[in-house]
């Protein structure tokens, strides 16, 4: 039902919502789309207020994806976001239009103007680790909704038509699971159409063809992230409402994620006698965010096994393995640097 309807049916479920602020009832029957039977559950536990009405309603639609995806914690919130104003200006824009769409899609004009594509996709590409999932938990978080990271496991299949059908399935399950979606890699979906030389190639085509207006259909809130925005079907993104690229952080924002990391997990006093080396750190290593908290995780272990305060030996060592990975060292002159800011 629309949401005026939806905000008609919590008062009447839930007499007690008569006393509610306006604007907090408001958001509950804009933000979570779902009938009358998930209201009239959700008031058998007697919500105190909008806010707890609306994790009862979560609480209750979370089995019906079952194993098709994995539920995400959501416990990030904007200023652990390190990113660029224009990028962070255009995730609060998809916040802002996710919280108030249902008032556009409730009006008829709209709806005879936009028969499909009434659903708001967003793609967030990058190298990996600069902040894309971060970014979809910031936004369910904000929306209070859950997030769903779907399994491509369940869903891409070798067979022709089956991962069409697979995501069919998904997408049917969600519209009765007031959550927002989050595909992964998601170019393993949405990959780009190819020059047809045989049956094969015909049968991959049709079905990239079904998997865009399966998404293109769905009205719900779905984030896509891929490492590969170039391997993805150009008819794909026209379908889009948002498309962010994440840039690896400068060497500011790297020095705000070092001081930021450390000082939450060592300590406060940590973070200030170190800031000379983190500073240093920031400035010499090019390091996404993924791999900064991987490296301060990893030398709070190594300060714990030597029962000593976390230190420049620590991080080195951590940043040492971190770099490997990728066949990168830590050059003698940075490293000598680094300890030279050793207090």
């Amino acid at each position: 039902p629309p949401w005026q309807e939806r905000r008609a049916l919590w008062r009447r479920y839930v007499p007690e919502a008569a006393e509610w602020p306006e604007a907090g009832l408001d958001a509950l029957a804009r933000t979570h789309r779902v009938g009358p039977g998930d209201i009239a559950s959700a008031a058998r536990h007697f919500p105190a207020d909008a806010r707890e009405a609306g994790r009862v309603v979560r609480r209750g639609a979370r089995h019906r994806l079952g194993d098709l995806a994995q539920l995400l914690e959501t416990t990030f919130e904007w200023d652990d976001l390190v990113v660029g104003d224009e990028l962070r200006r255009v995730l609060e824009d998809i916040v802002y239009e996710a919280s108030n769409r249902a008032l556009l899609w409730d009006r008829p004009e709209a709806r005879r103007l936009f028969p499909q594509g009434r659903g708001l996709p967003v793609l967030f590409s990058g190298p990996p680790g600069t902040g894309k999932t971060m970014a979809a938990q910031v936004i369910a978080q904000r929306l209070g909704l859950d997030l769903f990271r779907i399994d491509l496991s369940t869903v891409v299949s070798k067979y022709v038509g089956e991962t069409s059908q697979n995501l069919q399935r998904v997408l049917t399950r969600a519209s009765r699971t007031d959550a927002v979606l989050f595909f992964d890699e998601c170019d393993a979906l949405f990959s780009r159409r190819t020059e047809v030389r045989d049956a094969h190639d015909r049968f991959a085509n049709t079905d990239t063809g079904h998997l865009l207006q399966a998404i293109e259909s769905y009205q719900g809130i779905a984030v896509l992230a891929s490492n590969r925005k170039g391997n993805i079907d150009p008819a794909f993104m026209r379908r889009l409402r948002y498309s962010l690229e994440f840039p690896k952080p400068s060497a500011a924002h790297r020095t705000i994620l070092w001081q930021r990391l450390v000082s939450e997990l060592a300590g406060a006093d940590r973070g200030a006698a170190l800031d000379a080396s983190l500073r240093v750190l920031a400035e010499a290593i090019e390091a996404t965010g993924a791999q900064i908290k991987s490296i301060v995780l990893g030398a709070l272990f190594a300060a714990g096994r030597e029962n000593l305060p976390l230190g420049v030996p620590h991080l080195l060592r951590a940043l040492d393995r971190e770099l490997a990975k990728e066949g990168r060292v830590v050059s003698d002159r940075e490293r000598q640097r680094l300890l030279l800011q050793v207090r």
